[in-house]
């Protein structure tokens, strides 16, 4: 979790040149929004500015820069910047664009935000968490398409408008668009998070997979997580994350769901409680009962009187 930095920290750096809400936004209304089809000088420095920035791109491409690294911003892009992190703007020769630009100070979504630091228990907090990380943490652009891409423009547009006409309740009214906004965004950013995560299943799929099948074969055998680590070429804790999310269980609960499994098909047979547990892998039969019982709602016992009935 990112402390948003204090004003004095970002003005002792150097050749950065900072935008203060004070001047930027009218009115105290904590909030600006804007339509731009060019940019202007102080963009094409490394700046940064006291509120919350969001860039949607509407026409055209240019570069955005962050933490050192260049993006390129097309048609359906957008960015939001935390208060004071450094970023920059530079055109591309020959290139328009066209951007709805949103600003806006904490205060704007809580008046308790107005002090700092935020109280992270005020519930409006969730609207701005995700967004308060360090420069390197920072999400520099999603790419939005289809539908989403149509709501997020319309959003804009309706926010612009109103901010333009400043009918009554206004305030309100863009309130409820920002929320909504910062909410869409939120569910973009998770899905791209998610998206990066199954990248990574697929590269490791097949030993996932492979795992799975020595796990059929030697469910009752007293496999360790160690030893099929070593085999997986992987750290204990990246396998079980991976595993984690490629399963949906841990690596301790698939076996004891796997064992009990093959537990349910002996019992139907005429092996003893007792031979069963020991054959699927347990080492105490009154463990083997209550594990058994939590996970098929009957002890083993019962469920083998009723199969053989």
């Amino acid at each position: 979790m990112k402390l948003i930095r204090v004003e004095e920290d970002m003005l002792s750096r150097k050749n950065v040149h900072t935008f203060m809400s004070t001047s930027e936004m009218q009115e105290q209304l904590s909030l600006k929004l804007y339509k731009i089809n060019e940019t202007y000088e102080a963009y094409r420095l490394d700046h940064t500015h006291d509120y919350f920035q969001i860039w949607y791109v509407n026409k055209g491409e240019f570069m955005h820069s962050i933490d050192r690294h260049k993006y390129r911003m097309v048609r359906g892009n957008l960015f939001v910047i935390p208060p004071f992190a450094v970023h920059r703007v530079d055109l591309i020769p020959g290139k328009e664009f066209e951007i709805y630009g949103c600003e806006f100070l904490p205060q704007f979504i809580n008046d308790r935000f107005d002090q700092l630091p935020f109280n992270k228990d005020v519930f409006d907090f969730a609207y701005l968490e995700h967004f308060l990380v360090d420069d390197d943490e920072i999400t520099p652009k999603i790419a939005l398409a289809g539908q989403i891409d149509i709501d997020v423009k319309q959003l804009l547009e309706e926010m612009f408008n109103e901010y333009q006409t400043r009918r009554a309740y206004f305030e309100l009214a863009l309130k409820g668009s920002l929320l909504k906004l910062l909410s869409i965004i939120m569910r973009e950013y998770a899905l791209g998070a998610n998206q990066e995560l199954n990248n990574k299943l697929d590269k490791y799929r097949h030993a996932i997979t492979s795992v799975l099948d020595e796990l059929k074969e030697r469910y009752h055998e007293d496999i360790t997580l160690e030893e099929i680590c070593k085999k997986a070429l992987l750290s204990k804790t990246y396998f079980y994350i991976l595993f984690k999310h490629f399963v949906g269980k841990t690596f301790n609960e698939y076996i004891i769901e796997l064992r009990v499994q093959k537990a349910m098909s002996l019992l139907q047979s005429n092996l003893s409680v007792t031979d069963v547990c020991f054959s699927v892998g347990f080492n105490s039969v009154s463990y083997f009962s209550r594990v058994f019982k939590k996970i098929t709602g009957v002890s083993p016992s019962n469920y083998k009187k009723n199969a053989l009935m």
